[in-house]
Order: structure tokens, then C-alpha cells, then sequence
């Protein structure tokens, strides 16, 4: 009976590892509706459609320069891919129909403008820990195969994962629960997994360390777009631009006082604080002053403590051009260790990473006792940044190093593993970890008022902030960023069909007796419901639809 159990437990542990490490997958599949060929010819956009609807989206307001952003700006200005729908339009028409006919220039390449604003000084590529990408990375070979050749080079191939616990009874050893072959899983499960996920013999799973990765997708931006990312703008406000009478655009505010804009989309991938996440459940931005007003994230009552080794030499046999992660389970924590590709041409780095309950966490709030601000007092040397749990990466304390050693002895986590690591790490970081409550009636996007028809729309941890489980935040980021760009794509796509008559020679060509079904898919969605579009296949997590097919597979 026991050994069925424990059967049974890995089993679970496998499906569990299975569905929410490697085939977190792109669930945003390029096509249009209706849009089979450049020359396909579509009904026309109902007269309750306004013209503000019909106007293209030229220049867009990034905030935030971190993963989601960057990757936001290449999919914007650097693919092919996600700029497909618009491109095949061009192509189906006359050369002076293609052609901006506002009197600003836009410099995309398709058609598209970016502006990235950061509030940091600048981007530290040495900060933060290490991160692990698949479905991420072939969101990233989507839109643009440099980019991801270039990831590539600075990432390190996964090979495996391995997961070991606590015995539920004795002394004995830690055992194993799993250990996953990447690539075997992949063709075992097979189906859209393997499609996806294996490509030309390329397994889509890599670890890198996060600040490698905003390093690789900085660099790569095209010369325009990096041109137009500008660091220390903290966005204060939100409105929309009148010049003359004339509402058309939003421009943005900043706390250094300065002004930029009008924009036709604004895009929050500020993170967990975000103040475009505010503005579309409130419509407006706290001040300073007010700023404690702000709906907070939900604290979950995990702490986690990483400790990082830089330029990490082998020194026991083991191939340093791949990796592996290995994950224990001990008493109320989780521990993971793995190596972790630092740029091309670098040494890799090795990380042990420890999660673990806040024992002074009641409820949704922490609890601010004296054993809370003696256990606190040890990270006071090197920043003031607690509050804020250092969302920005900042904290580097070797004092830290005691405590995440007496965490380790406390939850038996094996420390024969784990110790070495933590004794001879370089840099040192603690978060608390937030998320977003699900429960939002705003939803991802807003409608600016007396803008003309623009939005606001969320990506990336503004957008759904999640507990951390190797690096799939970073996943989720990237792949919001291919699927929202290929949404915006869509939109000018139709909007240039409809400046162009193409939506309506055509509308006598629906056949009288064809089922409305049918015609109901050739509709064609407004930019507000291209939005919900989005948010809502996003939240439709690859998760559960791989849920349902192991499940129904299962004997």
C-alpha cells in the first residue's frame, strides 16, 4: 500500500513538474479572423464603429524597461512575425496606400513607434538572480530568430530537473521524487508540447540569469527603438491630449516634471507597483503624498533568500555548458539549486534559492513584531528598501548570509548541498513575494477619456503577478509581450483595410443563406475587444489545457 502511495505521489509530482515548468507554452496562436491570404476580402465594420476605432496605433508608451518591456519593444519594432497580419495587407495594396499619411514620421519599421520609459537610472545587468525559460524562449524565436540566437549564446541548455524531499518518517536520506529528462518529457507528452517546444531539434528550454537576459534583449533592440528608452521617468499621471480642441492621444507625466506624448497606446509593465495598473482600476495615479492610497498587492507570506555565485567554475567533473536544476522539499520550504548562463563568452552562474514561510505572516498582512524587526535588522546596512520588499533588485548584503544559512538548518533542507553554495556566494537577496488579486472587475485594459479612442492596457507582472516556480513570471512576460504586439498588429491591420475600402467592396458577396455562424467569424473586433481579446487568452494558462489531456491519457 505504501509503495503505492508513493507511486502514486511521484506521479503526481511528475504531472505537476510536467505542466507547470516546461510546457507553460505560447497560447497566442498567429492567426487573424478571416485573414487566410493578403487578398481575402472581409465584410465591413458596423456604423456603430466610431472613427476614432479605425485609426491606427503609431506611437506606443512602454513603462517599465524590465523583461516584459524590452521584450515588448521587439515584438513592436523587431518581428516580422507579429507584424505579419499588417504586412500582408501592405502587400495586397498599391505602394502609396501603405504610406503614413500623418504629418509625424514614424521610424518602425512597421509601422510602429516605440518609447520605453524606466524609473531607474539605468539598467543593471548584474543585478538579480536566475531565471529559466521555455515557453518564453520560443515566444522569443517567434518574434525575432536573432534575438533568440543571441539568448541563446548567453543562456545555458536545461537538461534536467531533478526534485528530492524529507522522508515522512526517520532519519533516512532524502529521496527522490523525479527526476525529468527535458527532452525526453517533451516527446513522451508529445502534441502541441513537442511542436512547440522542440524546434529543428532545438529544445526551447534554457536557464540565464535575469540580468543576462535584459542585457541580450537591451542590446538587440533595433538603433531607433533604443534610441527612445529613456531611465529615471516615474509615471505620475495620465491624460488626454487636447491641442486646440483636438482630443486625439494620451500623454503621459512624469515625476522630473517632464511631459511626453501624445501616444496611441500606453502599455503598464511597471511590475508589482505599477502605476498604470492603478489607472486602469481607478483612472487615475496616487501623488506622492498619497501614494499609501494605492491598492497594494497581497502579501503572501513567502520569503524568499537567494544566494548567488559568480563566475562559477566546476570543479568536480560537471559539464559547465549545460545545466540542471535541482529542487528539495523540507519542513515548510522549498529549496532549488542550479547553474545559470551570464552572457556570451562569461562564466555561468550558480545560484541556491531558498522559499519559505514568513512566520510573523497573519492573514494578508505581515505582522510588525519586535522578532520581525530584529530578524529585518540585519539587511538595515545596506538599503532602505524593505518596505518596499526590493522589487528593484537593489539589496546586495553578505550578512544575509547567516540567516538564509540558519533558515536552511531550520526547514532541514540538506545542507550538505546548499551550504558550500551559500558560503561561497558573491551577492545576496531577500523578497517578500506579492501578487495581484485576481478579482479585478477593470480587467487589463482602459479606454483614456476624451482621447480619441486610446488605452491603457497591462503586461507582465503589473498585469498578473504570480508566486515565483522557476522563473515563470519571466515566461508569462515575454509571451504577453508576442501576444499583445501581434493583437496591436492586428488592429492596424484592419484599420488600413477599412481606410482602403477593402472591408466593404465585398459585402454583397456574403452569401444571403450562409449561417450566420459562419458570418459571425468574419467580424471584425474593435481595438477594445482585440485587448480583452488578449488578456483573456492569456489567462487561459497552457496549465489546464495540458491538465485535461495527461489527465484523460492517465490509465
Amino acid at each position: 500500500m505504501m509503495h503505492n502511495m508513493i507511486t502514486s505521489l511521484r506521479k503526481g509530482v511528475s504531472m505537476l513538474a510536467l505542466i507547470t515548468t516546461s510546457f507553460i507554452i505560447l497560447s497566442c496562436p498567429h492567426e487573424t479572423r478571416g485573414l487566410s491570404s493578403p487578398s481575402t476580402l472581409l465584410p465591413s465594420f458596423s456604423k456603430a464603429t466610431s472613427s476614432s476605432s479605425s485609426l491606427p496605433i503609431r506611437r506606443v508608451a512602454i513603462i517599465g524597461g524590465g523583461i516584459a518591456g524590452l521584450s515588448l519593444g521587439h515584438a513592436l519594432e523587431n518581428s516580422s512575425s507579429c507584424a505579419k497580419p499588417y504586412l500582408d495587407v501592405c502587400k495586397a495594396l498599391p505602394p502609396v496606400a501603405t504610406t503614413t499619411t500623418t504629418s509625424e514620421t514614424i521610424s518602425g519599421e512597421y509601422g510602429i513607434e516605440t518609447c520605453i520609459f524606466d524609473s531607474r537610472p539605468k539598467l543593471n545587468f548584474e543585478a538579480g538572480a536566475g531565471v529559466q525559460i521555455n515557453g518564453g524562449a520560443r515566444a522569443i524565436q517567434k518574434i525575432n530568430s536573432d534575438l533568440f540566437d543571441a539568448v541563446k549564446e548567453a543562456s545555458l541548455p536545461l537538461k534536467k530537473i531533478k526534485s528530492r524531499t524529507k522522508p515522512w518518517f526517520g532519519n533516512k536520506k532524502f529521496a527522490t521524487l523525479l527526476e525529468l529528462d527535458i527532452k525526453d518529457i517533451i516527446q513522451q507528452t508529445g502534441g502541441t508540447a513537442e511542436e512547440e517546444l522542440i524546434v529543428d531539434g532545438q529544445v526551447m528550454a534554457f536557464t540565464i540569469m535575469r540580468g543576462a537576459l535584459q542585457e541580450v534583449l537591451f542590446n538587440k533592440l533595433p538603433p531607433g527603438a533604443s534610441s527612445r528608452v529613456k531611465f529615471n521617468k516615474t509615471l505620475v499621471h495620465i491624460q488626454n491630449h487636447n491641442d486646440n480642441g483636438k482630443q486625439e492621444g494620451i500623454i503621459c507625466h512624469f515625476s522630473d516634471g517632464t511631459i511626453e506624448g501624445p501616444f496611441d497606446l500606453v502599455i503598464g509593465c511597471d511590475g508589482i507597483n505599477s502605476a498604470v495598473k492603478e489607472f486602469v482600476e481607478k483612472g487615475n495615479i496616487s501623488t506622492v503624498d498619497t501614494k499609501t492610497k494605492r491598492s497594494a498587492p497581497i502579501y503572501s507570506g513567502i520569503r524568499i533568500q537567494y544566494a548567488v555565485q559568480d563566475s562559477y567554475d566546476s570543479d568536480n567533473g560537471i559539464d559547465n555548458d549545460s545545466a540542471e536544476l535541482v529542487q528539495y522539499f523540507g519542513d515548510g520550504a522549498y529549496a532549488l539549486t542550479g547553474v545559470y548562463g551570464a552572457g556570451k563568452g562569461r562564466k555561468p552562474t550558480k545560484g541556491a534559492f531558498l522559499i519559505s514561510r514568513d512566520p510573523d505572516y497573519i492573514g494578508p498582512f505581515k505582522k510588525k513584531n519586535k522578532s520581525d524587526q530584529e530578524s529585518l535588522s540585519l539587511l538595515a546596512s545596506s538599503s532602505n528598501s524593505i518596505a518596499n520588499e526590493n522589487s528593484d533588485w537593489t539589496q546586495d548584503v553578505q550578512s544575509l548570509e547567516s540567516v538564509m544559512s540558519q533558515r536552511i538548518e531550520e526547514s532541514n533542507v540538506p545542507s550538505i548541498q546548499l551550504g558550500p553554495i551559500v558560503k561561497e556566494s558573491d551577492r545576496f537577496f531577500e523578497l517578500g513575494v506579492y501578487f495581484h488579486n485576481p478579482l479585478s472587475w477593470n480587467g487589463w485594459s482602459r479606454e483614456v477619456p476624451n482621447s480619441g479612442g486610446k488605452y491603457t492596457v497591462l503586461a507582465g507582472d503589473a498585469a498578473h503577478a504570480m508566486p515565483p516556480f522557476l522563473g515563470q513570471g519571466s515566461n508569462q512576460a515575454i509571451q504577453d509581450a508576442y501576444c499583445l504586439a501581434s493583437k496591436i498588429f492586428e488592429h492596424n491591420a484592419n484599420c488600413l483595410r477599412q481606410k482602403e475600402g477593402l472591408l466593404i467592396q465585398q459585402q454583397s458577396s456574403i452569401d444571403e443563406n450562409d449561417d450566420k455562424k459562419e458570418e459571425d467569424e468574419l467580424k471584425i473586433l474593435s481595438l477594445k475587444q482585440l485587448l480583452k481579446e488578449y488578456e483573456n487568452t492569456r489567462k487561459e494558462t497552457q496549465m489546464h489545457r495540458n491538465h485535461k489531456r495527461i489527465r484523460n491519457s492517465s490509465p
